[in-house]
């Protein structure tokens, strides 16, 4: 009999349980404030209500994971779903094809293709995301000793809230809409954290239709170098609630 559990081979990427690290894990993220009423029209077509007017943009250099080498860029917001509440990415990049497979299918994160890369100096960091020589985000951080995280205390970002949508091959809506929660926080061990002042510009792809994301103001950055894991106690979703 054929244990259709081995087309994974096929596709290139593992099980929605599948556990791996990633030490020294680099993040640089921009936190901003964005247009409330442009933020609920962005929201309109999910299932989550935004809970805060500020957003983080954010890159990640996931080059020391056991999984295999990628970089991850995304913007996220606090979210409520019912009497769940934590983050959502709506928009996200990696620079790896099956890296991007496995986030959406598995998981339901809105992974594109793009490149994306950070770069070091003895003042800051800075970060960028494009595709075909377009722009999509240049965030960077310069370091700054009297900088602090005040400017986005209590900002939420985990668990991460997303849907994992599967429209039907036939038919006019979807054959499973879940929503998960997924929460690796807990994993995280912090080993260098640095405050600075934050530069952002988003292109005009980071937008839904016509609607480019603004940014009202940059409240600052950090730089954060950690140790990361997927385990089974953290790390692989929950369903919390099956729309279809």
């Amino acid at each position: 009999m054929y244990d259709p559990n081995q087309f994974f081979d096929f596709l290139g990427y593992g099980r929605g349980d599948q556990l791996y690290t990633c030490p020294d894990l680099r993040t640089l993220s921009v936190y901003c404030r964005g247009d409330q009423e442009q933020l609920a029209r962005l929201f309109a077509p999910t299932p989550f209500t935004l809970t805060d007017d500020r957003f983080l943009v954010t890159i990640a250099d996931f080059t020391n994971c056991s999984a295999g080498p990628y970089f991850d860029a995304g913007i996220v917001f606090p979210v409520r779903y019912g009497d769940h509440e934590g983050a959502n990415y709506f928009f996200e990049w990696e620079d790896q094809s099956w890296s991007v497979a496995l986030g959406r299918e598995l998981w339901g994160y809105p992974k594109k293709f793009a490149d994306i890369s950070l770069t070091a100096d003895d003042a800051g960091i800075r970060g960028a995301v494009s595709l075909r020589n377009e722009p999509i985000i240049d965030l960077a951080i310069r370091y700054d000793a009297d900088a602090d995280g005040a400017a986005w205390d209590g900002f939420r970002t985990f668990p991460h809230l997303q849907v994992r949508a599967v429209p039907q091959p036939n038919g006019p809506a979807f054959q499973s809409f879940d929503i998960l929660s997924r929460d690796t926080s807990p994993n995280f061990l912090v080993k260098e954290r640095r405050y600075g002042i934050g530069e952002l510009s988003l292109g005009q792809s980071v937008a839904l239709g016509d609607n480019k994301l603004e940014v009202s103001a940059v409240l600052g950055a950090e730089y954060v170098i950690g140790d990361y894991a997927i385990t089974k106690q953290n790390g692989i979703p929950d369903v919390i609630a099956s729309l279809v």
